[in-house]
């Protein structure tokens, strides 16, 4: 198999808020869910790889009627690196493609197993989501177009 023209050299953790209240077991809770992603990509220099970032924040709640009852709030980034060889545009496209995808991911497992050590719910599991229009929104604001 070939190896992609972008890999992830680094991804971390970069503000984690948890907030809950007490007893919230056996409760008809319904979750509301908001991704939002910054993107930075550095200028590329003749001979050196193209670099940039994509950050995730994730807010999570879960509600009760009205009631926020538990609150999580995730700041992910990761840096990316590619090949010299490829246009810009491509190195781009790629990162935010692949790259918001494969920090959900990551953001997704870190959110269970940090919350599996709360001990007084569940692990708090991120719904799967469909992220095609948060891709073509991002891809859009990095002036990138795929029609």
């Amino acid at each position: 198999m070939k190896m992609s023209n972008i890999q992830m050299r680094y991804d971390r953790i970069k503000k984690l808020n948890y907030e809950v209240e007490e007893n919230i077991k056996n409760k008809k809770l319904s979750p509301v869910i908001d991704i939002s992603v910054t993107q930075n990509f550095q200028p590329k220099d003749k001979e050196k790889e193209h670099f940039g970032t994509l950050g995730l924040k994730i807010k999570f709640h879960l509600k009760e009627s009205k009631k926020i009852v538990l609150r999580l709030e995730l700041e992910t980034e990761a840096g990316f690196y590619g090949n010299p060889k490829i246009k810009e545009k491509d190195f781009k496209e790629l990162v935010i493609k692949s790259g918001i995808i494969s920090l959900l991911q990551i953001s997704r497992a870190k959110i269970i197993s940090i919350s599996s050590n709360f001990g007084f719910v569940s692990p708090i599991y991120i719904p799967m989501m469909n992220v095609k229009e948060l891709i073509e929104k991002e891809l859009e604001k990095a002036n990138l177009t795929t029609k």
